[in-house]
């Protein structure tokens, strides 16, 4: 029971997170693993809730995937107190 809340509780955060990126040509999140690794789901999770706190064509065009993981972090940490929790290499 406990792995079928699981399932069902992950099915909806990907819901979730595929409605908020759903504007974001670049971005197709399908799960919860290869999908973040570009470090475009992240940024755009992000610029679809606070679009002001960055310019998001500057984040596509010139950074590499762990520059791109590493400024989504910063962001997060600076601008909303959430702790970065993942090292983007």
């Amino acid at each position: 029971m406990a792995g079928l809340q699981q399932t069902n509780s992950e099915k909806i955060l990907l819901s979730w997170v595929r409605q908020s990126t759903r504007n974001y040509p670049q971005v197709n999140v399908i799960n919860f693993t290869t999908s973040w690794s570009d470090g475009l789901a992240f940024n755009a999770l992000l610029h679809s809730h606070r679009p002001d706190l960055f310019d998001w064509n500057a984040v596509v065009s010139q950074q590499s995937p762990v520059q791109r993981l590493d400024h989504a972090f910063n962001i997060a940490r600076q601008h909303l107190g959430i702790e970065k929790l993942l090292d983007p290499e």
